[in-house]
């Protein structure tokens, strides 16, 4: 299992790391849905708005990190296909360095400017100063494991070993879950759901450092292989990187530093409901980029400029097949799936959630070609529509949030995703020659016009449905089904999506027979 010679295609890794991913949301799903009703119930509005609070800081810490994770996952990857060791070692101990140096200073300045942020942000929370700055130590803890996390991180996805990287993350979320119930069932409060968070994060560092070791036994610490023109390199390129870093940083926290310092904690814990589960939705569809960027490097360290074209655009194909279905019918049942997760008085929330999951998922739609472009050592797209992005939510945000308070922060972070999406591709489209239209009407038409048709008959037998939890469920299978059948009538599959799916799973005969008739599709790996 972890032996050092991998001899497993490119396909078939990229496939291994897309279940794996699959695999951990679908173990970890249903986790949202039972910690946010319990949360809210064993802390309250105003508690549950502090604890968002709380994770928006650390979430925005995040942005310290100065692109270092897709550097290194970037450097991991080509001096491993290279078998290059010795450059490996040099690039790792280096990041640890550089890692260890980022965590200290960060949370030294917080530490000192505790007295400041502490009263600016939690100003209408029910917990004394005394007990704010007592949760405050824990977090600053948190964030220490957090960095040294990303690291060993870093170093697993570059090996493409998402396998592997996946199972130990669902190890920390689902740890942070049960000693978070557990310390809210001992009546800790925020307290407790910040140690249970911090504790978690130890844990996963301690067992993260082992993995590590034991796949690549070459790598191992030396303050001499920390060398000053490593560092030079990583920066020269992280430092690229870093803005489209802080621009996921800031469009997932920043509105909920605005509305604690405008509004309130209560509506943090509005606006953290919506968009924490927007962005873990979004994730779903989003399983098919994990693996883009490492085997993007991959084929560029090995010139294979064709095969790099093909995997660009199944990505693009895999993300509609997944992501179109998916936001259409979320959005489709948001209203009566909130009515039922949180209860009826929240069920205003439905409207936000499904603004938030449309703009993200069009957001995502930029991520093939980001990921591409990084891989092969171009930065100057996501560079610049970064900054827009950032530029645009900073300020839209802070006027918007300020003037219509809850509503305005899901304006903000919308507007602000949009325009730099739209800037991004136009930028991709100058940078290769490719065009983003024709390659949108191939990828997506048909799975847009199979979900809606979905959707449409999904509403004539759903009409007088009674509401529950159970009619939910028998209305996602009979939608399923019914896109399934329609894509393959269309057939958007081709051979080679049939040789790969038969790689893992068997295919029916029918559906065997659909695709074999339809036109056959070019390979972006060998199948030896």
């Amino acid at each position: 299992m972890f032996n050092q010679t991998d001899t497993t295609t490119l396909g078939t890794k990229i496939v291994r790391n897309v279940l794996f991913s699959g695999v951990r949301l679908v173990v970890l799903a249903p986790l949202p849905f039972i910690l946010v009703p319990y949360f809210l119930r064993k802390l309250g509005t105003s508690g549950y708005g502090t604890w968002a609070v709380f994770m928006a800081v650390s979430g925005l810490t995040s942005a310290a990190d100065f692109g270092l994770v897709t550097t290194l996952s970037k450097h991991v990857a080509e001096f491993y296909a290279l078998k290059d060791f010795r450059a490996l070692n040099q690039v790792v101990n280096t990041g640890f360095v550089v890692y260890a140096g980022i965590a200290g200073v960060l949370t030294a300045l917080l530490w000192a400017g505790s007295g400041f942020v502490i009263p600016a942000l939690f100003r209408t929370s029910a917990l004394s100063r005394m007990e704010l700055a007592n949760i405050w130590r824990y977090l600053l803890a948190m964030i220490v494991a957090n960095a040294l996390t990303l690291l060993f991180s870093s170093i697993a996805i570059g090996l493409q070993r998402m396998d592997l990287s996946t199972i130990l993350t669902s190890m920390n979320v689902l740890l942070s879950a049960a000693f978070a119930i557990l310390f809210l069932h001992l009546n800790w409060g925020v307290l407790g759901v910040v140690r249970a968070y911090t504790l978690a994060a130890w844990i996963t560092t301690f067992f993260y450092a082992r993995l590590v070791h034991r796949i690549v036994p070459e790598i191992r610490p030396a303050l001499r292989d920390c060398k000053w023109s490593m560092t030079k390199e990583i920066f020269s390129f992280s430092t690229q990187t870093y803005m489209t870093q802080i621009a996921v940083a800031i469009h997932n926290q920043i509105e909920k530093v605005y509305l604690a310092r405008f509004t309130g904690v209560i509506a943090v814990g509005w606006y953290d409901i919506s968009s924490d589960l927007a962005v873990k939705l979004r994730a779903i569809p989003g399983l098919v980029l994990g693996p883009m960027m490492p085997a993007a490097s991959e084929l560029n360290a090995l010139n294979s400029e064709n095969r790099l074209a093909d995997l660009y655009f199944r990505t693009h194909k895999y993300l509609a097949w997944i992501g179109v279905p998916f936001l259409v019918y979320v959005v489709f049942i948001s209203k009566h799936f909130v009515q039922l997760w949180i209860g009826p008085n929240l069920v205003f929330l439905a409207t936000p959630l499904s603004v938030l999951l449309i703009v993200n998922f069009l957001n995502l739609l930029t991520g093939p070609g980001l990921l591409t472009l990084i891989g092969t050592g171009k930065l100057k797209p996501g560079l610049h529509s970064a900054f827009v992005g950032i530029a645009l939510n900073v300020t839209l945000s802070f006027f918007l949030i300020r003037t219509y308070g809850f509503h305005g922060a899901v304006l903000g972070t919308s507007l602000s995703l949009m325009i730099a999406s739209g800037f991004f591709l136009y930028q991709f489209w100058k940078e290769t020659g490719k065009r983003f239209a024709g390659m949108m009407r191939r990828a997506y038409l048909k799975p847009t016009m199979c979900a809606v048709l979905a959707v449409a008959v999904l509403q004539l037998f759903t009409l007088r449905a009674t509401l529950s939890w159970g009619t939910l469920v028998l209305e996602g299978v009979g939608f399923a089904l019914t896109y399934t059948v329609l894509l393959l009538l269309t057939r958007f599959f081709d051979t080679f999506d049939l040789a790969l799916a038969e790689r893992f799973v068997p295919v029916p005969a029918v559906a065997r027979r659909i695709i074999s008739d339809a036109k056959l599709g070019r390979p972006i790996f060998p199948h030896s």
